[in-house]
């Protein structure tokens, strides 16, 4: 009990900190500098990174970018076929880095458009300066700003698929289950589905970055834990669901996807749980293996089909 104590206070002394520098000019630096500190294995794979398949540099046909609000970007990747749908992304970070166009997230946007899909990444605010709810209005928004742009934009009249990588894959869930009818189907990577899950994570860049986004300390049996988390927020009318996690995963545990696949049964939802049993987190960008191609191939099928 004393550890855990000591650790919280760890924890508390840390965003004290990190609040006190975030309010001074140079508090970005700051930021970084506490990113790599905490997390620079995650950060190295997760940045430079890519995914196992020899794809040609620019697959698309072309690249347009919009403001979809303001100070914030969106662009469309169209193939140079016919467009199987349309794929709104969201990148990871914990909600505090990352960006749109980060090497990662263009691996993924390079296979999915060479797979026929539309893609239309954006950033999004940042988890140290913006509220959460203010996260997930945004992706809504452009969710929104696709639908009524159709034409304009040259996309297909389907309905639009959202995907999105550990915290945009978070983002993703929680705006699916408030947009359903405008959402074809969703696809998690290894996403906090219940936020208590994140206390029981090794990464201590995982909590702080919880912790930062959320501007408080909640305990693990918190209503805004409870709030901000999709298991609490997903409903009968959802989209297919498709999530994927690894069983090793050291930053969000993988027993996360797991109650919210089996809370989408429950529901009678449509949902799909691709396990990799020895993948960490962000592993799509790491191994090579035959089963993770498998997952990515079952990806695009799923994105195809909408479940």
């Amino acid at each position: 009990m004393k550890k855990r104590e000591k650790f919280l206070n760890r924890i508390k002394l840390l965003l004290k900190l990190f609040a006190l520098f975030a309010s001074a000019s140079f508090g970005f630096t700051v930021f970084l500098f506490v990113v790599l500190l905490f997390n620079l294995p995650y950060i190295r794979r997760a940045v430079f990174g890519k995914l196992p398949f020899k794809i040609e540099k620019k697959p698309w046909s072309k690249v347009v970018t919009f403001e979809y609000m303001k100070n914030l970007s969106i662009d469309i990747f169209y193939p140079r076929g016919e467009s199987r749908g349309v794929v709104l992304f969201a990148h990871g970070g914990g909600w505090i880095s990352g960006y749109r166009r980060q090497p990662n997230n263009l691996s993924w946007y390079r296979f999915l458009v060479s797979e026929g899909f539309v893609v239309a990444a954006i950033d999004y605010s940042r988890g140290y300066r913006a509220k959460i709810d203010q996260l997930i209005e945004e992706l809504s928004r452009a969710l929104i700003f696709l639908d009524e742009n159709r034409d304009k934009l040259n996309l297909p009249k389907s309905r639009i698929s959202l995907m999105g990588l550990s915290a945009g894959g978070h983002l993703a869930l929680l705006a699916a289950a408030k947009m359903h009818k405008f959402v074809k189907s969703v696809v998690a990577y290894y996403a906090p589905c219940d936020l208590r899950d994140i206390f029981e994570s090794p990464s201590l860049f995982a909590k702080i970055a919880l912790l930062t986004t959320l501007k408080r300390f909640p305990s693990r049996s918190s209503e805004t834990l409870a709030k901000y988390s999709p298991i609490n927020a997903v409903h009968k009318f959802m989209p297919p669901m498709l999530l994927v996690h690894g069983k090793k995963d050291s930053v969000v545990p993988y027993d996360s996807s797991m109650k919210l696949y089996r809370k989408l049964k429950r529901l009678n939802c449509r949902a799909v749980l691709l396990t990799h049993h020895e993948a960490n987190h962000g592993f799509e960008f790491v191994l090579r293996d035959e089963k993770t191609k498998e997952i990515l191939q079952k990806t695009v099928e799923f994105l195809s089909e909408g479940g």
